[in-house]
């Protein structure tokens, strides 16, 4: 009884996880077959996933559970700093933290994708394994979906740990502009994943997400399918309300250096640009 009660009983977060790193295995065996056979070099990602994992470089297991107990922490303080700078400032300038963000970080997310899907920067020390599992998210689209949500928002776990003593050095966080804008970004990342596993869920996602998903708000499936499409070159941002403007700055430039730069700048100084957009806005509308 005990055994057929464990045997359908649901995976669990770990057992889901190694289900899609013996995917990984698979695909990339029989990858290596036809690379063989046709003599072509075998791609970046199937390359490091033949290579272990350390800190700082890429390899396998691509799929890694995640703390669930860091992704809880980061969203209560980010909570904390929203609720704590909201009461600080007028209502309508938290209003135009939020839309600001909500824009600010879509095109953020969309640097970040363009930059995750380049098979060359999957060499790069730390940013590499983050590039081999958004590469990978091509071979399995269904990864996202796969895994629990806190897995999901734990991908960011990392990033997030490197970015908080760099935001709590570039912003004033005793500015209550700058104290919602510093939490909203965690919150819209979490979004933004939400908004990226929905966009799996063809018609399966809750109904919130499908009235987002309606009216612009979040990235539809029909819309994130395009990006799916090889060669994977539009369609970049995870909410979808930047996607025409990172596209029409890929067709100025798509120099892989120049997108990392960006990539790199735009994630030390989006905040401390966001709060100035308010500030001036706010000093423009006489809105204190």
């Amino acid at each position: 009884m005990c055994k057929e009660a464990t045997n359908n009983a649901a995976p669990t977060r770990q057992q889901k996880i190694d289900l899609l790193n013996a995917r990984v295995q698979k695909i990339t065996k029989k990858a290596i077959h036809e690379a063989k056979e046709s003599g072509d070099p075998l791609a970046l990602e199937f390359v490091h996933a033949q290579k272990k994992m350390t800190p700082v470089t890429a390899g396998f297991p691509v799929y890694q559970l995640r703390s669930s107990l860091l992704v809880y922490m980061y969203a209560i303080g980010a909570a904390c700093l929203i609720i704590r700078g909201a009461l600080m400032i007028h209502p309508l300038m938290t209003a135009m933290c939020v839309v600001t963000m909500l824009f600010g970080y879509d095109f953020y997310s969309g640097i970040l994708h363009v930059v995750f899907d380049h098979p060359s920067n999957i060499s790069i020390p730390v940013l590499g394994q983050p590039c081999l599992e958004f590469q990978w998210h091509h071979a399995i689209p269904y990864d996202i979906v796969q895994k629990d949500f806190v897995d999901v928002c734990g991908d960011l776990n990392v990033a997030i740990m490197i970015l908080i003593p760099i935001y709590c050095t570039m912003l004033d966080l005793s500015n209550g502009v700058a104290m919602v804008i510093g939490g909203l970004k965690l919150w819209m990342a979490y979004f933004g994943q939400f908004s990226h596993k929905s966009a799996h869920m063809y018609g399966n996602g809750n109904t919130r997400a499908t009235w987002l998903q309606n009216h612009g708000l979040m990235i539809s499936p029909k819309e994130h399918t395009a990006h799916h499409k090889p060669p994977h070159d539009i369609d970049f941002c995870l909410i979808g309300v930047c996607n025409p403007l990172i596209d029409a700055l890929r067709t100025i430039t798509t120099d892989n250096r120049i997108w990392v730069s960006l990539f790199f700048i735009w994630s030390i100084f989006d905040l401390v640009c966001y709060v100035k957009v308010v500030d001036a806005l706010a000093q423009f509308l006489q809105i204190s």
